[in-house]
């Protein structure tokens, strides 16, 4: 018996069914994907333990906040949470470095986090729909704006440090003649 597909309207998205036989065989499923639908509004914390997948649907749901779980997803290379009621977004959505598309579109996002600049895999950011300042919508609508707007958020992405995390370390260096000298080189442990 043949698998079935199931045809998504999206035609990004296709399913392949395990048929009957394959189920009785045995057959394993492996899946990379994920699509949860149905104007969701909170999200289960098990799903930040599917650390294999590769893409995530939570678009056209009703889901107000992100936890900041969803950094644990470290293969995600799409993440589309468009048409929800996100106001804003983690800090820590910056550090899902594999990212290449994420999609935004159509919620109420005001700001966006700075770390979102060390996402320098993404290709695709979609923010349509969003109350951004002009200032953000400027520079996202320009060529290559995308770029831009992620080089724009590292820049101003502020590192921030304790005076006690400084340590000094000092390297001696012989020169041929027999005499040394001594230089003093500060470290920044963060």
């Amino acid at each position: 018996m043949p698998k079935e597909k199931y045809e998504s309207p999206n035609p990004r998205r296709t399913h392949t069914i395990m048929s009957m036989e394959d189920v009785v065989a045995g057959k394993k499923s492996q899946w990379y994907e994920l699509e949860i639908t149905g104007t969701i509004r909170n999200l289960s914390p098990q799903l930040w333990q599917l650390e294999h997948l590769t893409s995530l649907y939570l678009n056209d749901n009703n889901l107000t906040r992100l936890p900041a779980d969803i950094c644990r997803l470290q293969n995600l290379v799409y993440l589309d949470l468009s048409a929800n009621k996100l106001r804003s977004l983690p800090a820590e959505l910056g550090d899902m470095i594999t990212l290449r598309e994420l999609l935004l579109n159509n919620n109420y996002l005001r700001s966006l986090p700075y770390e979102l600049g060390k996402l320098f895999q993404l290709q695709t950011l979609g923010l349509k729909g969003n109350p951004l300042s002009p200032d953000i919508l400027n520079l996202y609508n320009e060529a290559n704006g995308t770029h831009k707007l992620l080089a724009y958020m590292l820049d101003n992405l502020h590192c921030e440090y304790r005076s006690d995390t400084l340590h000094c370390e000092y390297t001696v260096v012989w020169f041929s003649d027999g005499s040394c000298y001594n230089q003093a080189f500060k470290i920044w442990v963060i």
